[in-house]
Protein backbone atom coordinates (compact mmCIF):
# COMPACT_ATOMS: atom_id res chain seq x y z
CA UNK A 1 0.00 0.00 0.00
CA UNK A 2 1.73 3.34 -1.02
CA UNK A 3 1.51 6.09 1.96
CA UNK A 4 -1.02 8.03 0.44
CA UNK A 5 -4.14 6.75 -1.10
CA UNK A 6 -6.33 8.65 -2.94
CA UNK A 7 -10.05 8.04 -3.04
CA UNK A 8 -11.94 7.91 -7.07
CA UNK A 9 -15.31 7.04 -5.21
CA UNK A 10 -17.99 8.99 -7.00
CA UNK A 11 -20.28 11.60 -5.27
CA UNK A 12 -23.49 10.63 -4.54
CA UNK A 13 -24.34 14.56 -4.43
CA UNK A 14 -23.49 15.20 -8.34
CA UNK A 15 -22.61 18.99 -8.42
CA UNK A 16 -21.39 21.56 -10.94
CA UNK A 17 -20.47 24.02 -8.19
CA UNK A 18 -16.69 24.63 -8.23
CA UNK A 19 -16.26 24.65 -4.42
CA UNK A 20 -18.92 22.33 -3.24
CA UNK A 21 -16.88 19.79 -5.87
CA UNK A 22 -14.58 19.31 -3.28
CA UNK A 23 -16.15 18.13 -0.52
CA UNK A 24 -15.21 14.50 -0.50
CA UNK A 25 -12.43 12.31 -1.85
CA UNK A 26 -10.28 12.72 0.58
CA UNK A 27 -7.36 10.62 0.75
CA UNK A 28 -5.83 8.27 3.24
CA UNK A 29 -2.11 8.57 4.95
CA UNK A 30 0.11 6.30 6.93
CA UNK A 31 0.30 7.83 10.51
CA UNK A 32 3.89 8.68 10.86
CA UNK A 33 4.14 7.58 14.26
CA UNK A 34 3.20 4.13 14.09
CA UNK A 35 5.59 1.64 11.95
CA UNK A 36 4.65 -0.60 8.54
CA UNK A 37 1.89 1.48 7.59
CA UNK A 38 -0.51 -0.13 10.05
CA UNK A 39 -2.59 3.21 10.94
CA UNK A 40 -4.03 4.72 8.14
CA UNK A 41 -5.97 8.42 8.61
CA UNK A 42 -8.78 8.73 6.27
CA UNK A 43 -8.14 13.20 6.19
CA UNK A 44 -11.27 14.42 6.56
CA UNK A 45 -9.66 17.47 7.63
CA UNK A 46 -8.90 18.27 3.76
CA UNK A 47 -12.29 18.93 3.44
CA UNK A 48 -12.93 22.91 2.23
CA UNK A 49 -14.00 23.97 5.84
CA UNK A 50 -11.53 21.29 7.12
CA UNK A 51 -14.04 19.27 8.68
CA UNK A 52 -16.23 15.83 7.46
CA UNK A 53 -19.14 17.64 8.36
CA UNK A 54 -19.11 19.50 4.90
CA UNK A 55 -20.45 15.90 3.82
CA UNK A 56 -23.86 16.23 5.64
CA UNK A 57 -24.12 19.78 5.04
CA UNK A 58 -23.66 19.25 1.50
CA UNK A 59 -25.78 16.00 1.49
CA UNK A 60 -28.95 17.26 3.38
CA UNK A 61 -28.90 20.76 1.88
CA UNK A 62 -28.52 19.38 -1.70
CA UNK A 63 -31.38 17.00 -0.92
CA UNK A 64 -33.72 19.55 0.63
CA UNK A 65 -33.41 22.07 -1.68
CA UNK A 66 -33.94 19.51 -4.45
CA UNK A 67 -36.96 18.24 -2.44
CA UNK A 68 -38.96 21.01 -0.36
CA UNK A 69 -37.80 24.17 -2.18
CA UNK A 70 -36.24 26.01 0.56
CA UNK A 71 -35.11 29.02 1.10
CA UNK A 72 -33.56 29.17 4.75
CA UNK A 73 -31.96 26.66 6.73
CA UNK A 74 -31.54 26.62 10.68
CA UNK A 75 -29.18 24.45 12.87
CA UNK A 76 -27.54 24.24 16.28
CA UNK A 77 -23.88 23.01 16.58
CA UNK A 78 -20.69 23.83 18.41
CA UNK A 79 -19.12 24.61 15.38
CA UNK A 80 -18.13 22.44 12.62
CA UNK A 81 -21.28 21.56 11.42
CA UNK A 82 -22.17 25.32 11.48
CA UNK A 83 -19.24 26.21 9.20
CA UNK A 84 -20.07 23.51 6.97
CA UNK A 85 -23.62 24.27 6.63
CA UNK A 86 -22.45 28.25 6.06
CA UNK A 87 -20.26 26.95 2.93
CA UNK A 88 -22.98 24.72 1.31
CA UNK A 89 -25.86 27.63 2.15
CA UNK A 90 -23.47 30.18 0.43
CA UNK A 91 -23.40 27.93 -2.26
CA UNK A 92 -26.86 27.22 -2.32
CA UNK A 93 -27.85 30.37 -1.97
CA UNK A 94 -29.73 29.90 1.14
CA UNK A 95 -30.26 31.94 4.22
CA UNK A 96 -28.24 30.93 6.79
CA UNK A 97 -29.09 30.65 11.03
CA UNK A 98 -26.47 29.46 13.51
CA UNK A 99 -26.97 28.82 17.13
CA UNK A 100 -23.76 27.75 18.52
CA UNK A 101 -22.62 27.55 22.32
CA UNK A 102 -20.81 30.65 23.78
CA UNK A 103 -17.61 28.16 24.37
CA UNK A 104 -16.95 27.40 21.12
CA UNK A 105 -13.35 27.78 19.06
CA UNK A 106 -13.14 31.19 18.10
CA UNK A 107 -11.94 30.11 14.66
CA UNK A 108 -14.88 28.12 14.11
CA UNK A 109 -17.55 31.32 14.66
CA UNK A 110 -15.09 32.88 11.73
CA UNK A 111 -16.08 29.95 9.56
CA UNK A 112 -19.49 30.88 9.96
CA UNK A 113 -19.33 34.31 9.99
CA UNK A 114 -16.62 34.19 6.70
CA UNK A 115 -19.57 32.44 4.84
CA UNK A 116 -22.13 35.15 5.72
CA UNK A 117 -24.09 33.20 8.05
CA UNK A 118 -26.18 35.05 10.95
CA UNK A 119 -25.07 33.05 14.28
CA UNK A 120 -26.41 34.13 17.12
CA UNK A 121 -24.21 32.85 20.39
CA UNK A 122 -26.06 30.76 23.35
CA UNK A 123 -24.94 30.64 26.86
CA UNK A 124 -24.00 27.64 28.51
CA UNK A 125 -27.26 26.30 30.25
CA UNK A 126 -29.01 22.87 30.50
CA UNK A 127 -30.35 21.30 27.26
CA UNK A 128 -34.03 22.25 29.02
CA UNK A 129 -33.44 25.86 29.14
CA UNK A 130 -34.81 27.89 26.66
CA UNK A 131 -31.70 29.86 25.90
CA UNK A 132 -29.54 26.46 25.25
CA UNK A 133 -28.49 26.59 21.56
CA UNK A 134 -30.47 23.57 20.39
CA UNK A 135 -34.30 25.01 21.81
CA UNK A 136 -33.06 28.38 20.40
CA UNK A 137 -32.45 27.20 17.05
CA UNK A 138 -36.01 25.52 16.48
CA UNK A 139 -37.47 28.41 17.97
CA UNK A 140 -35.57 30.49 14.77
CA UNK A 141 -36.55 27.51 12.86
CA UNK A 142 -40.63 28.29 13.42
CA UNK A 143 -39.84 32.07 13.70
CA UNK A 144 -38.61 32.09 9.84
CA UNK A 145 -39.60 29.11 8.26
CA UNK A 146 -36.66 27.75 7.96
CA UNK A 147 -35.17 23.83 7.28
CA UNK A 148 -34.09 22.60 11.04
CA UNK A 149 -31.20 20.84 9.79
CA UNK A 150 -31.62 18.94 13.40
CA UNK A 151 -28.29 16.83 12.85
CA UNK A 152 -29.06 15.02 16.13
CA UNK A 153 -31.86 13.59 15.16
CA UNK A 154 -31.77 13.47 11.39
CA UNK A 155 -31.39 10.25 10.22
CA UNK A 156 -29.90 11.43 6.39
CA UNK A 157 -26.87 12.55 8.69
CA UNK A 158 -25.61 8.52 8.79
CA UNK A 159 -27.43 7.96 5.66
CA UNK A 160 -24.76 10.11 4.13
CA UNK A 161 -21.71 8.86 5.54
CA UNK A 162 -23.10 5.11 4.54
CA UNK A 163 -23.99 6.37 0.75
CA UNK A 164 -20.58 8.30 0.69
CA UNK A 165 -17.72 7.92 3.37
CA UNK A 166 -18.32 4.70 4.03
CA UNK A 167 -17.46 3.62 0.12
CA UNK A 168 -14.50 5.87 -0.13
CA UNK A 169 -12.97 4.21 3.19
CA UNK A 170 -13.66 0.91 1.95
CA UNK A 171 -12.23 1.65 -1.64
CA UNK A 172 -8.76 2.64 0.29
CA UNK A 173 -8.59 0.20 3.00
CA UNK A 174 -11.19 -2.54 2.16
CA UNK A 175 -8.34 -4.97 1.33
CA UNK A 176 -6.42 -4.77 4.74
CA UNK A 177 -8.42 -2.98 7.66
CA UNK A 178 -9.22 -4.72 10.65
CA UNK A 179 -10.52 -2.15 12.66
CA UNK A 180 -12.66 1.06 12.34
CA UNK A 181 -12.10 3.70 14.84
CA UNK A 182 -13.93 7.03 15.42
CA UNK A 183 -14.94 10.22 17.56
CA UNK A 184 -18.51 10.16 17.90
CA UNK A 185 -20.40 13.19 18.72
CA UNK A 186 -24.24 12.61 16.70
CA UNK A 187 -22.67 9.67 15.93
CA UNK A 188 -23.33 10.09 12.38
CA UNK A 189 -20.19 9.48 10.98
CA UNK A 190 -19.30 6.15 12.97
CA UNK A 191 -22.78 4.42 12.34
CA UNK A 192 -23.09 5.69 8.38
CA UNK A 193 -19.36 4.51 7.79
CA UNK A 194 -19.65 1.38 9.73
CA UNK A 195 -22.68 0.06 7.97
CA UNK A 196 -20.80 0.40 4.71
CA UNK A 197 -17.57 -1.35 6.08
CA UNK A 198 -19.50 -3.85 7.76
CA UNK A 199 -21.82 -4.77 4.53
CA UNK A 200 -18.76 -4.90 2.37
CA UNK A 201 -16.45 -7.07 4.83
CA UNK A 202 -19.51 -9.79 5.68
CA UNK A 203 -19.21 -9.70 1.48
CA UNK A 204 -15.48 -10.45 1.63
CA UNK A 205 -15.83 -13.30 4.49
CA UNK A 206 -13.91 -11.43 7.24
CA UNK A 207 -14.81 -8.97 10.29
CA UNK A 208 -13.62 -5.60 11.04
CA UNK A 209 -14.23 -4.32 14.20
CA UNK A 210 -16.02 -0.96 14.75
CA UNK A 211 -14.30 1.25 17.86
CA UNK A 212 -15.83 3.93 18.95
CA UNK A 213 -14.49 6.83 21.28
CA UNK A 214 -16.19 8.58 23.79
CA UNK A 215 -15.06 10.89 26.26
CA UNK A 216 -14.16 9.48 29.72
CA UNK A 217 -17.14 11.74 31.16
CA UNK A 218 -19.91 11.62 28.25
CA UNK A 219 -22.92 9.15 27.88
CA UNK A 220 -22.43 7.39 24.42
CA UNK A 221 -20.21 4.74 26.05
CA UNK A 222 -22.74 4.18 29.30
CA UNK A 223 -25.73 4.34 27.16
CA UNK A 224 -23.64 1.03 25.03
CA UNK A 225 -23.19 -0.79 28.11
CA UNK A 226 -26.02 -0.05 29.77
CA UNK A 227 -24.24 1.64 32.44
CA UNK A 228 -25.15 4.70 34.74
CA UNK A 229 -25.09 7.86 33.28
CA UNK A 230 -22.06 10.21 34.28
CA UNK A 231 -22.14 14.05 34.79
CA UNK A 232 -21.28 15.19 30.87
CA UNK A 233 -17.87 17.28 31.31
CA UNK A 234 -15.02 17.58 28.72
CA UNK A 235 -12.74 20.09 26.78
CA UNK A 236 -13.14 18.21 23.60
CA UNK A 237 -15.66 19.91 21.08
CA UNK A 238 -17.59 17.93 20.05
CA UNK A 239 -16.91 14.45 21.55
CA UNK A 240 -19.32 12.57 23.63
CA UNK A 241 -22.51 14.07 25.10
CA UNK A 242 -25.43 11.35 25.64
CA UNK A 243 -27.93 8.75 24.96
CA UNK A 244 -28.89 6.38 22.75
CA UNK A 245 -29.60 9.41 19.80
CA UNK A 246 -31.12 8.76 16.81
CA UNK A 247 -28.62 8.96 14.40
CA UNK A 248 -26.22 6.73 16.67
CA UNK A 249 -26.49 3.36 15.09
CA UNK A 250 -25.43 0.78 17.70
CA UNK A 251 -26.41 -2.18 16.01
CA UNK A 252 -22.87 -1.51 13.66
CA UNK A 253 -20.39 -1.07 16.70
CA UNK A 254 -18.67 -3.45 18.58
CA UNK A 255 -17.41 -1.81 21.21
CA UNK A 256 -16.58 1.96 22.27
CA UNK A 257 -13.32 3.49 24.56
CA UNK A 258 -13.24 6.46 26.54
CA UNK A 259 -10.39 9.47 26.45
CA UNK A 260 -9.52 11.56 28.91
CA UNK A 261 -9.47 15.07 27.46
CA UNK A 262 -5.45 14.91 28.44
CA UNK A 263 -5.25 11.72 26.15
CA UNK A 264 -6.92 13.59 23.40
CA UNK A 265 -5.43 16.62 23.52
CA UNK A 266 -1.28 15.06 23.80
CA UNK A 267 -2.34 12.59 20.70
CA UNK A 268 -3.06 15.64 19.03
CA UNK A 269 -0.10 17.72 19.79
CA UNK A 270 2.34 15.09 19.29
CA UNK A 271 0.77 14.48 15.69
CA UNK A 272 1.75 17.75 14.52
CA UNK A 273 4.96 18.42 16.46
CA UNK A 274 6.56 15.21 15.92
CA UNK A 275 4.36 14.04 12.45
CA UNK A 276 3.43 16.95 10.79
CA UNK A 277 -0.73 16.65 10.79
CA UNK A 278 -2.33 19.34 12.28
CA UNK A 279 -5.46 17.53 13.41
CA UNK A 280 -8.12 18.57 15.93
CA UNK A 281 -8.74 16.80 19.51
CA UNK A 282 -11.15 14.97 18.93
CA UNK A 283 -9.24 13.38 16.02
CA UNK A 284 -6.60 13.15 18.77
CA UNK A 285 -8.66 10.60 20.75
CA UNK A 286 -9.54 8.18 17.64
CA UNK A 287 -5.74 8.29 16.84
CA UNK A 288 -4.74 7.84 20.03
CA UNK A 289 -7.17 4.93 20.25
CA UNK A 290 -6.02 3.64 17.14
CA UNK A 291 -2.49 3.43 17.95
CA UNK A 292 -3.29 1.95 21.01
CA UNK A 293 -4.89 -1.51 19.40
CA UNK A 294 -1.96 -1.36 16.84
CA UNK A 295 0.38 -1.48 19.21
CA UNK A 296 -1.52 -4.18 21.46
CA UNK A 297 -1.90 -6.37 18.09
CA UNK A 298 0.46 -6.13 15.54
CA UNK A 299 -1.45 -8.12 12.80
CA UNK A 300 -3.97 -5.37 12.71
CA UNK A 301 -4.81 -2.43 10.50
CA UNK A 302 -6.70 0.02 11.70
CA UNK A 303 -8.47 2.78 9.55
CA UNK A 304 -9.47 5.98 11.82
CA UNK A 305 -10.78 8.91 10.60
CA UNK A 306 -9.53 12.32 10.58
CA UNK A 307 -12.49 14.31 11.24
CA UNK A 308 -11.29 17.68 11.72
CA UNK A 309 -8.21 20.26 11.17
CA UNK A 310 -6.34 21.65 13.79
CA UNK A 311 -6.43 25.00 12.49
CA UNK A 312 -10.07 25.59 14.46
CA UNK A 313 -7.91 25.21 17.49
CA UNK A 314 -5.25 27.39 18.15
CA UNK A 315 -6.41 28.64 20.84
CA UNK A 316 -7.28 26.12 22.95
CA UNK A 317 -5.39 23.16 21.83
CA UNK A 318 -1.29 24.55 20.90
CA UNK A 319 -1.38 27.65 23.04
CA UNK A 320 1.36 27.86 25.45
Amino acid sequence: MRSVVPSSIASPFATDDPVLSLIGNTPMVAYPGIENERVLCKMESMNPTGSMKDRIAMGILTEAVRAHNIDTVVEASSGNTAGAVALVANRLGLRCILTCPASSSRQKFGYMKAFGAEVHECPSVSSDHPDHYRATAKRLAEETGGFLMNQYYNQSNPGVHAQWTGPEVWSQAGDRMTHLVCAMGTGGLISGTARHVKEQAAKAGRPVTVVGVDAECSNIATAFYDEPERPYDTRVEGLGKGGKLPTMWFEYLDEMRRVTDDEAFAQARRAARQHGLLIGPSAGAALKIACDISQADPAATVVTIICDSGDQYFDTLFEG
